[in-house]
């Protein structure tokens, strides 16, 4: 399943922004198959927006879980090490 971020918020910016997207990340993790997010348009993301979209998914989902099936493309380098810092953090503190 692709989902196209800017088709759901305008920025990722915001917690509020992350939250609209954690909700339709959790409806495609709960299905088959690989999840990925196209950050198309989308320069820069701060780290409300990723603790809200990605972090949270670790209360439903494994650190190795979210690695193995989300993909990210279309995306800035900063983005992706935003993502991946956050995530990678939040994993240790949680284990």
């Amino acid at each position: 399943m692709v989902i196209n971020v800017a088709e759901i918020t305008p920025g990722a910016n915001t917690a509020d922004q992350g939250a609209a997207l954690l909700s339709r990340v959790k409806d495609a993790m709960r299905m088959a198959g690989p999840v990925i997010l196209s950050f198309e348009g989308i320069q820069t993301a701060t780290p409300s927006f990723v603790n809200a979209s990605f972090v949270e998914l670790l209360t439903d989902f494994s650190y190795e879980d979210i690695k193995l099936r989300i993909r990210v493309i279309k995306s800035t380098r900063q983005i992706n090490d935003m993502i991946k810092v956050r995530l990678e953090k939040s994993a240790r503190v949680g284990a």
